[in-house]
């Protein structure tokens, strides 16, 4: 949506301009790119730490040395007055007045931040822009093949990305963590393939009504794809996957075989009602949310997933869940007006779709108990979406259990579920952090991938 703007001959508002938001402790970068197009003013927004780019400004008011912005949909408005290259004023959203002071960017600074690991060409190294079908689905799906130089035949993984549309280089929060790592693993001799998700980048298909099968599967033709080329050597095809893509590393381990060998970075291995409960409790912790919050989140997670193992038909959960949810809270002992118990009903209801529906019924122990190749398996111990040590020493223990002696787990101690260096795992660190992967935990994978 473009800018509704009071148009004047004043354009010193135009260009990037970066302010820091304080929020209960916490610090909030935020970004305004302002444009005169001569007719209108228009601009956008981005919320790095949130991972959020390009929320298009509903208002762009400049009228001499004021500015008003506002994201009607959001609730957020902003009113400053510009001094040379800063602009100081009052950010407002929800009932809450912040001040906020904007200082112009420089060019070609986009305010997310250095990345210096970010590569940049020539490359010493071919790209190959690629094509391949998911033919039960009828869709296309494109990528980007790396190829060490050379004629192989090379060692080759597919990159799977974690959960929420991901493009090729599974680009958030201002980073691009596949493209480091296709970059670092081929000039180490290992060819890697990178792919859109469906119905994101130049990839066919809906995302929106995918599953974690769906992906899987997709996952599976991408890999069928890179062992046709002559330079992959086929004894020596693996897949990488983080996050959710860590969680379908292991489901193609146990199914997929061709597959040689599996890494799975920030994957989850507890069963998933008890990696939601713990991600609610690890998020409340880093926002230092009260105990009360944190008991009310539990409870709730609780609900959900209760309702969830009790319910096999899709369009029951969206009538049971809210009805549950509505009657915890007149139960709670704490008076609520009816618009309030809607906005609740309402906050939760909104996991109701497919993917979630689908993913929290795997059960992800049966597939890591079937798996019989070499899986290296990294957890972070800052994560908080994915809780490092608590799922680390549950696969562990299946390791044991289970003679799973080709099982290789490594937990690091200040790596987030980005895998940056991170003082507080905290998810508003990950836009800040100039680092994009761990620089060890690359080399840990390479020297791991080359031996099998």
């Amino acid at each position: 949506m473009m800018g509704k703007s009071v148009l004047c001959a004043q354009s010193g508002a135009e260009g990037d301009w970066k302010g820091v938001l304080e929020v209960m402790g916490q610090k909030l970068p935020l970004v305004f790119h302002l444009n005169n197009t001569g007719e209108k003013w228009e601009g956008t927004m981005d919320s790095p730490a949130q991972g959020a780019t390009g929320i298009s400004l509903d208002e762009v008011l400049i009228d001499s040395l004021n500015v008003s912005l506002a994201i009607n949909g959001l609730g957020i408005h902003y009113n400053g007055k510009m001094e040379h290259d800063t602009i100081r004023g009052t950010f407002s959203q929800g009932g809450m007045e912040i001040p906020l002071i904007l200082a112009r960017l420089p060019k070609g600074d986009s305010g997310m931040g250095r990345r210096p690991q970010e590569p940049k060409g020539p490359f010493d190294y071919d790209q190959i822009e690629t094509s391949f079908d998911n033919v039960s689905e009828g869709i296309t799906l494109k990528g980007t093949i790396t190829k060490p130089n050379g004629t192989g035949p090379f060692p080759a993984v597919v990159l799977v990305s974690g959960s929420g549309p991901q493009n090729r280089n599974e680009e958030m929060f201002g980073h691009k963590p596949f493209l480091v790592l296709a970059d670092y693993f081929t000039q180490n001799g290992i060819a890697v393939l990178r792919y859109d998700e469906r119905g994101v980048g130049d990839s066919g298909g809906e995302f929106k009504d995918a599953t974690t099968f769906d992906f899987a599967d997709d996952a599976a033709a991408a890999m069928a794809h890179l062992r046709k080329f002559p330079f992959v050597d086929q004894l020596k095809v693996g897949v990488i996957g983080h996050s959710e893509g860590g969680m379908i590393a292991w489901m193609m381990a146990a199914k997929c075989k061709e597959l040689r060998f599996a890494v799975s970075i920030a994957g989850p291995t507890v069963p998933v009602p008890q990696l939601m409960r713990q991600q609610a409790k690890d998020f409340l912790a880093s926002v230092e949310g009260s105990e009360e919050q944190k008991k009310r989140e539990e409870e709730v997670v609780g609900i959900i997933y209760d309702v969830l193992s009790h319910t096999n038909d899709y369009d029951s959960l969206e009538i049971v869940l809210p009805g549950r949810l509505d009657e915890y809270l007149k139960h709670s002992g704490e008076n609520y007006t009816e618009e309030e118990l809607e906005d609740f009903v309402a906050k939760y209801a909104n996991i109701l779709n497919p993917w979630f529906f689908a993913f929290a019924k795997i059960n992800l122990e049966e597939y890591i108990q079937k798996t019989e190749i070499p899986v290296l398996a990294l957890f972070g111990d800052k994560d908080i979406q994915v809780n490092g040590s608590i799922n680390a020493e549950f696969l562990e223990r299946i390791k044991q259990e289970n003679g799973k002696e080709d099982f290789t787990i490594k937990l690091y101690p200040d790596l987030n579920h980005l895998f940056q260096q991170s003082s507080t795992g905290a998810m508003a660190e990950y836009g800040v952090i100039e680092e994009t992967f761990s620089e060890e935990a690359m080399e840990d994978i390479v020297e791991w991938v080359l031996v099998q």
